[in-house]
């Protein structure tokens, strides 16, 4: 069974919620679809990031949604680098799909070419 390709991105504007504290909020995202623990994965692990308070490692990724912590005049910064932090791990999955696709399919023709081979000697044995 192959896997899908990873297409998610942020769908409508984010939403504001009071924080722990008075500086900072909570902001909600939502995306297309609810992504898989593979793809949360990649995304708790960018390859490129700010290191502040909006990391994905430190969001909570919950069903189609992404909640993280922005200080109050980081918000669209943070956002803008939350739909960065979706589309790298848009391609870190992708990647990891490609290869596990490519592995399934390299599987399968062994399988293929290792039942052609006992095939071919059944066929020989006819004779016997």
């Amino acid at each position: 069974m192959s896997r899908e390709k990873a297409e998610f991105k942020r769908v409508g504007p984010p939403v504001a919620s009071q924080g722990t504290h008075y500086a900072f909020l909570n902001i909600k995202i939502t995306l297309n679809a609810k992504p898989s623990a593979d793809w949360i994965e990649c995304f708790k692990n960018p390859a490129t990031f700010i290191p502040d308070e909006a990391h994905p490692a430190k969001a909570t990724v919950k069903g189609n949604y992404i909640t993280f912590t922005s200080f109050r005049g980081n918000i669209r910064t943070n956002v803008l680098w939350m739909d960065k932090y979706v589309q790298q791990a848009n391609e870190c999955y992708n990647k990891m799909s490609d290869m596990y696709n490519a592995e399934v399919k390299s599987q399968r023709e062994k399988t293929k070419q290792e039942q052609k081979e006992i095939d071919e000697i059944n066929e020989s044995l006819q004779d016997l």
